[in-house]
């Protein structure tokens, strides 16, 4: 009989991309290898080169996986949202945690041991297929960042970052302190600054504390589009 943690677990996984199109029983097993752990604000998840032994789903809270450079200065590479699942890439290649993953606030992490979902794997072949089509997103999405990061400038990045973030009614609320968000965008702080300043002096947005409201999308568009 599936505890009521497990039945917990199954609940997330239900709508988990990775599980998409297996059944229940099927869910219930995995959910059976998987193991629930509480993440403090600020604790680190795993480190750069740390040996892979376990993926893990977002239950609750919110998590950051980024690269450190030897400078100090951190690239924001991925915040899973609650029910996404994280760090499936690890388990192949060269078995190692290719970067960093802390917690943005205090968080549930679901681990899923590597070696036992593996094994799962094996007879499950449309997990498998689930897992390539997610790499393969992932690898959209990070071709799209490096782009972005080698032929926009940094307001450029920051408007495109507000629109694709903006409600029906063009506000933005910043759930993310302002030196995340520096980093998601890859620049740091005092530049971010600079840019937010540069939109308002031109009247594209306006800001109140952590809201933001979009007063020109067309204009904010066109900045995005420019790259300077």
């Amino acid at each position: 009989m599936t505890s009521i943690k497990g039945r917990q677990i199954s609940d997330i996984f239900r709508v988990c991309p990775l599980f998409a199109g297996l059944k229940q029983n099927e869910i219930d097993e995995i959910a059976a290898l998987a193991d629930l752990r509480h993440l403090d604000k600020g604790r680190i998840l795993f480190s750069q080169g740390d040996l892979a032994l376990a993926f893990f789903v977002l239950a609750k809270g919110k998590m950051r996986v980024y690269k450190l450079a030897s400078s100090g200065r951190e690239q924001t590479l991925v915040t899973p949202m609650p029910g996404s699942s994280f760090a499936e890439a690890a388990l192949f290649a060269d078995k190692r945690y290719p970067a960093y993953c802390s917690a943005l606030e205090d968080s549930e992490i679901i681990v899923i041991d590597k070696s036992r979902f593996l094994k799962f794997v094996e007879s499950h072949p449309q997990v498998a297929l689930n897992m390539i089509a997610q790499m393969a997103e992932r690898l959209r999405i990070f071709a799209g960042k490096i782009e972005q990061l080698s032929l926009m400038g940094v307001t450029p990045r920051l408007a495109e970052y507000l629109l694709s973030k903006s409600d029906h009614n063009s506000d933005v609320t910043l759930d993310i302190h302002k030196s995340e968000l520096a980093s998601l965008i890859g620049t740091v702080p005092e530049t971010l600054s600079r840019a937010l300043a540069k939109l308002k002096g031109s009247g594209l947005i306006s800001e109140s504390g952590a809201k933001i409201h979009i007063i020109d999308r067309a204009g904010l568009q066109e900045t995005a589009e420019s790259g300077e």
